[in-house]
């Protein structure tokens, strides 16, 4: 989280922290947070001309994600699963560590 390493942007009244995990059969990675790497699916939207000139003007660097791998969509039951017990907390996080704080102990 040093501050040259992240892209402060506003994309609604909700706090956010970008954070990656894996999971398998039985079994997951710990989540861990981190800076402006990105990781897409190689949908069509994804790998659009107009979107790739983006991630190279703003030098965003890319995770690579091999062609037809399977798609991301197991994790976004995690992901649920980790927003339902967020909202669950009052009063609201107010900070990134905070927030962060809450992830790791959900």
């Amino acid at each position: 989280m040093l501050n040259s390493y992240v892209m402060h942007r506003h994309t609604g009244p909700a706090l956010g922290i970008m954070v990656w995990g894996g999971i398998g059969y039985h079994s997951r990675t710990p989540l861990d947070l981190i800076a402006a790497i990105f990781q897409q699916d190689n949908a069509r939207p994804h790998v659009a001309r107009i979107v790739q000139r983006i991630f190279v003007n703003h030098q965003i660097e890319l995770l690579p994600w091999p062609a037809r791998s399977p798609d991301l969509s197991p994790i976004e039951t995690m992901w649920s699963m980790i927003a339902q017990r967020l909202t669950q907390n009052t009063p609201p996080a107010t900070t990134p560590d905070q927030l962060w704080k809450r992830v790791e102990d959900a």
